[in-house]
């Protein structure tokens, strides 16, 4: 079993696979293995910092001619913690980090979060195990992605649910409910919908103010067409924050519209936090949000009818206490954070024991 783990991660800006980065790092920590990230930093960072990760700065950044012009300086980097496994926490840098495990001679591991478009690329008679987040995910990996299905396991994100979450009170009266999103502010994320979603809330009546908590690079494009919609007044943006439960807080209905999911860890955060969400049943979603039961779906692209969900929410808070109750049960149930750190170790032992062994000299 590997007791050194060095995680490659690209920038920790807020996205799912920075997310699922903190979570596994911190997990793997607290069963005594010694973990290091190793990234170029991101607003993220702080979440390790909080928790007294090793940190490893170095030019990470995803796109492989990039990175191969900084392997020098990443294998010397590397070499320094001495790991005994490579993790690439996506599949952009599955390439990069097989190159590293074998010049380390070490075993490697690729997380692949979304469902892929191309092969995945990895360095020439490498052993690398993937984990994919779905089955959606696998078997884009098997077909596209022309990988081996012997050396896949399928590993749901894990989230840390929060029991306190029951407690939180509704809005005081007169205090308007949020309505809000948290992730990458980056086009197919479905920011658009949300926001003319919003223009016809607020257009037929609804009270409430919209909140979209994230960095990217659609920001200056989204705050413009706030301007151009006349919502200035009802929608804020906000930076992520390093504890990643207190992004859920300030939310009374979760929203998440993108035009695709690996997983879906932003949507599974905030059912862990007994929040009401409404999402886009696409990808690896469908599998664990039932419409009515303990979400709302909505069809990609349509805020007419997001809109109308919201809105049918706005005006029901003991539905909306009703839906985050039972969406914090099924995800304690079905995606506890413990599971997914476990059957990754395994994943690991998998790993280690495809690693051909060098012949005694």
């Amino acid at each position: 079993m590997a007791d050194r783990i060095l995680l490659l991660s690209a920038p920790l800006s807020l996205r799912g696979t920075s997310v699922y980065t903190v979570s596994l790092a911190r997990e793997l920590k607290l069963r005594g293995h010694k973990v290091a990230v190793m990234t170029p930093g991101g607003i993220l960072e702080a979440a390790l910092e909080d928790q007294d990760l090793d940190t490893i700065r170095a030019p990470v950044h995803g796109p492989l001619w990039r990175d191969l012009l900084y392997l020098p300086t990443l294998l010397e980097l590397a070499r320094d913690f001495d790991p005994e496994l490579i993790h690439a926490q996506s599949h952009p840098l599955a390439t990069i980090g097989s190159l590293i495990a074998q010049q380390l001679g070490v075993p490697d591991v690729v997380t692949v979060h979304t469902p892929l478009q191309a092969p995945l690329r990895r360095a020439p008679g490498a052993t690398t195990h993937a984990i994919a987040v779905s089955e959606d995910v696998r078997q884009a990996l098997v077909t596209t992605g022309r990988f081996p299905r012997e050396r896949i396991s399928v590993i749901p994100n894990g989230v840390a649910a929060s029991l306190s979450a029951l407690d939180d009170e509704p809005p005081p009266a007169g205090e308007l409910p949020v309505v809000g999103t948290v992730g990458r502010l980056a086009p197919g994320r479905g920011l658009e919908t949300f926001l003319a979603a919003a223009k016809l809330v607020l257009d037929a009546g609804g009270k409430a103010t919209f909140l979209i908590v994230g960095e990217g690079p659609q920001e200056a494009e989204l705050r413009r067409r706030v301007r151009e919609l006349g919502l200035a007044a009802h929608v804020t943006f906000a930076l992520p924050r390093a504890r990643l439960a207190d992004l859920f807080r300030p939310i009374d209905v979760f929203v998440s519209v993108g035009e695709s999911e690996g997983h879906g860890i932003f949507i599974l955060s905030a059912m862990a936090q007994a929040r009401a969400i409404i999402c886009t049943g696409v990808g690896g979603v469908v599998a664990f949000v039932r419409d009515g039961e303990n979400g709302l779906l909505v069809p990609r692209g349509s805020p007419a009818e997001l809109a109308e969900r919201i809105r049918g929410l706005l005006d029901a808070p003991l539905e909306r206490r009703r839906l985050g109750r039972a969406a914090l049960h099924d995800v304690r149930e079905q995606f506890p954070l413990h599971a997914m750190a476990e059957e990754t170790l395994a994943a690991y032992a998998t790993a280690t024991a495809a690693l051909p062994v060098e012949p005694a000299s």
